[in-house]
């Protein structure tokens, strides 16, 4: 007992002498302690070791907890960096999804998975394993959840690519290990979800622009080539003038005039319908026109022969309201067909005079009997005046029509004005009418002087 006492006595007193050298103050020396005094200081030595011992084991294993996280943090991210390079080297998702499925199957290692992307309602599947149950489970998904699942009875695990806008999912099932899937596994999935979903975005947004490119490009070559069966030069002996406005990027009018014979053939058309099918009718109409008149001067027959060829071609739905005509320099008539069209209008010295349509539209009836030519007496001075109705029915802002009358009233002041006068002036007159209103329908007028 002497001996131990002794032995702690001595520990104490290096213990104190050590402190002090270190300019610790905490130790009394022991001259001024006795012996019970001592061993309560070593008891209570003893038990902030054990308390630090402690702290230590627990800060170590919340150390391998973080060491942990980090790691598969890193792992997380160098398995999207991974999948994001791939990504990078393709513009479609699609030609890489393969190598994406590859990669998720290497880290998380499940018996079976598979990829499956919704392409234009096409199921396209990418699969990284010989497994068939992956299809059976995503046919099952689509029709229930569309969210992400995780099953505690058997190892599946299935995440959506995009929920509110579905763009397929990633399938996975059954652990190489015989583990169940973990929330790492999850975190993984669900990360590279978003990269293939942020893809698909930008590769749907990509294809669009392009369509619209294409389309606006396709539009261009279209609005070039109907611009092109306008005529740009009229015959130097006849004065002429005319314009077509479409009320969208092509339109379904026409209007033309070419010397014949010493005579001017004159027409204006309003195919049905309005864009794009409009104006591929439209092209239609002015072939079959040029070229029966090519070898035909009967009006009877040209619009006898139109009408057959444009019931051939139109659907019931579809017709053509037209005016054909044949002005006479020498003798001072114009000779005409009104195929359902606006009225013909004579300007004259003294007034206006208008000529209704007494015929059917090309494209509605079959027949020989429609087409009968009227002549009307024109005089030196005197215009014809040849429309579509998208003048008189255009709007103002509170959506009253431009009408008729109006245009009556307009002609009829310009009787000593040219063709292009009257075009231009007649331009200017309905867009301060409009002021800004949308224009519903195409605009076209021809006007020539006798």
């Amino acid at each position: 007992m002497q001996d131990e006492k002794t032995y702690l006595m001595n520990i104490y007193e290096e213990l104190f002498n050590y402190s002090k050298s270190v300019g610790w103050n905490g130790l009394k020396d022991q001259k001024d302690l006795d012996f019970e005094s001592i061993v309560e200081i070593f008891k209570n030595m003893i038990d902030e070791i054990q308390r630090y011992r402690k702290d230590l084991e627990e800060s170590s294993l919340i150390l391998e907890a973080n060491l942990e996280e980090i790691s598969n943090t890193y792992d997380l991210l160098s398995t999207l960096l991974e999948i994001t390079n791939v990504l990078s080297q393709s513009v479609n998702p699609f030609d890489v999804a393969m190598e994406i499925t590859e990669i998720i199957d290497k880290n998380i290692q499940p018996e079976e998975i598979a990829l499956f992307l919704i392409d234009e309602d096409k199921i396209l599947t990418f699969s990284g394993s010989n497994g068939k149950r992956t299809k059976e489970f995503f046919d099952s998904y689509i029709l229930t959840a569309k969210r992400a699942v995780m099953n505690d009875q058997i190892p599946l695990m299935v995440i959506p690519i995009g929920e509110e806008n579905f763009q397929g999912a990633f399938v996975c099932i059954g652990k190489k290990n015989g583990a169940f899937f973990d929330a790492a596994d999850r975190k993984l999935i669900e990360a590279a979800s978003k990269q293939l979903k942020l893809s698909l975005s930008n590769y749907s947004y990509f294809k669009k622009e392009l369509k619209r490119a294409v389309f606006e490009r396709e539009l261009t070559i279209a609005q070039e080539i109907q611009k092109s069966f306008f005529p740009t030069k009229f015959p130097d002996r006849f004065d002429v003038s005319g314009v077509s406005i479409p009320a969208h990027d092509v339109g379904g009018d026409y209007y033309d005039a070419f010397e014949k014979n010493g005579k001017l053939l004159l027409t204006i058309a309003d195919v049905s319908g309005k864009g794009i099918g409009a104006a591929l009718m439209m092209s239609m109409f002015r072939s079959y026109l040029r070229s029966i008149s090519a070898s035909e001067d009967d009006l009877y027959v040209i619009a006898t022969s139109l009408n057959h060829l444009m019931c051939d071609e139109l659907s019931e739905d579809k017709f053509v309201t037209s005016i054909v005509g044949i002005l006479d320099p020498y003798d001072h008539t114009f000779e005409y067909v009104n195929a359902g069209h606006d009225p013909v209008i004579i300007i004259r010295k003294d007034g206006v005079d208008l000529f209704e349509s007494t015929d059917p539209p090309f494209g509605i009836f079959e027949g020989h009997n429609f087409y009968r030519p009227k002549k009307i007496k024109v005089n030196e001075g005197d215009s014809i005046a040849l429309y579509t109705d998208g003048f008189p029915e255009s709007r103002d802002l509170r959506g009253e029509e431009y009408g008729l009358e109006r245009l009556i009233d307009f002609l009829n002041a310009s009787s000593k004005d040219k063709p292009r006068e009257i075009v231009e002036r007649l331009l200017i007159e309905n867009k301060n009418f409009s002021r800004g209103a949308e224009q519903h329908d195409d605009m076209t007028v021809i006007v020539v002087r006798v």
